[in-house]
């Protein structure tokens, strides 16, 4: 009896010290920090996609040049998921390369921002004022009327979308102004059309070769492109839209072709991926693509009396997230929505590329979306 207790006793010992040990290894297993941080990010924008929600995202953020985070939700179309490497019409962003592309042109003294117009155009339109200067156009100091509010510019488009409008005929879409040259600020898309004319008038080529000169290859942005001019290669991001204003989304790709490219132009016509896309801040804001001089000039903001929107500066918004002031611009055009931002304190980008347009939450979504996951990873530094 005594034996058999003794033997019980060993055996229980060695059960002891067998949960023991388990229990240490199990304590000394390090967690995977940055795959859990990776799941929370998914987790937001899990959280605003899905029915009345967002139809697809893609999103990239970058510290100090490096992407550390890739984030991807919904479909592209059918069974299609959002992959990394889907090409999305940014929209308005294409407005900071443009910008970009003048400021390097003026560095290079093929051009200044006190030219007026009529050094480089003669339009001979009633509503274009050709004392406005080139700094005015950057600014948004003009007073033009947008010419996409113009009654016969969309049946023209749709009348034929297979053929494309040649960028000087926009500018008779151009309404009559809104007030003098100089008075206030006022967005507006003919200012940048103007500006894409200007670009070829001054370097004689097209406004896709001066871009892949200057900011594409150089930088190599390699998945982005300016359709306007040249094709796009790659899977892109299958475009919708509520057409109708019946609250259901339409796949418009098949709209999408020469019409539609030429008359976006250089107001928003420029496509790339999240990653590519969070890059080209890094080289706009933190890289040597512009000299000092003259990234002040582009960050001269002028106030504007909006909650989010507080400033305006050549090419650039400055904008409120997660309660720091951040540099860069947002985006809508038929069938996309983009916002793309950088913070110089932290010197964190972010890309965030969407497939719809004209969704009742989708505007609201999209900046809760970047607002939310800024928030996480300005806690996280």
């Amino acid at each position: 009896m005594l034996h058999l207790n003794k033997v019980i006793k060993v055996f229980v010992c060695i059960l002891l010290l067998t949960a023991c040990s388990n229990d240490e290894s199990k304590e000394e297993t390090p967690i995977d920090e940055d795959a859990l941080f990776l799941s929370e990010l998914q987790s937001i924008v899990d959280s605003k996609i899905g029915a009345d929600k967002l139809l697809g995202a893609s999103i990239s953020i970058r510290i100090d040049g490096e992407e550390r985070w890739k984030l991807q939700g919904g479909i592209s179309s059918g069974d299609t998921p959002i992959a990394e490497d889907m090409r999305f019409g940014i929209a308005s962003i294409t407005k900071t390369f443009v910008a970009a592309t003048v400021l390097k042109l003026e560095e290079e003294g093929q051009l200044s921002l006190n030219d007026p117009i009529s050094k480089w155009l003669t339009l001979n339109l009633p509503n274009i004022d050709e004392s406005i200067t080139i700094r005015q156009l950057l600014g948004h100091f003009t007073g033009l009327l947008g010419y996409f509010r113009h009654p016969d510019i969309w049946p023209r488009v749709e009348g034929n979308l297979e053929t494309a409008i040649p960028p000087i005929e926009l500018a008779d879409y151009v309404g009559e102004p809104l007030f003098a040259p100089g008075d206030r600020y006022e967005y507006s898309n003919s200012n940048y059309l103007i500006l894409g004319l200007i670009i070829e008038a001054v370097s004689q080529k097209t406004v896709g070769e001066v871009f892949r000169e200057k900011l594409f290859g150089p930088l190599q942005l390699n998945s982005t492109y300016f359709p306007a001019n040249e094709s796009i290669t790659g899977p892109i991001a299958t475009p919708w839209r509520d057409s109708n204003g019946d609250g259901t989304l339409q796949n418009i790709s098949s709209e999408f072709g020469p019409a539609y490219h030429s008359v976006f132009y250089t107001a928003a016509d420029v496509f790339s991926t999240a990653s590519d896309l969070s890059m080209w801040p890094q080289h706009l804001f933190n890289g040597s693509l512009l000299t000092q001089e003259t990234k002040n000039k582009m960050l001269d903001f002028t106030p504007i009396d909006d909650t989010i929107f507080t400033g305006y500066g050549l090419g650039v918004r400055e904008v409120t997230f997660a309660a720091r002031s951040m540099w860069g611009h947002t985006g809508g055009m038929r069938g996309y929505g983009s916002y793309m931002f950088y913070d110089p304190t932290t010197k964190v980008s972010i890309a965030m590329l969407n497939n719809q347009s004209r969704s009742q939450n989708g505007p609201l979504l999209r900046y809760e979306l970047v607002n939310e996951l800024l928030q996480k990873v300005f806690q996280s530094l």
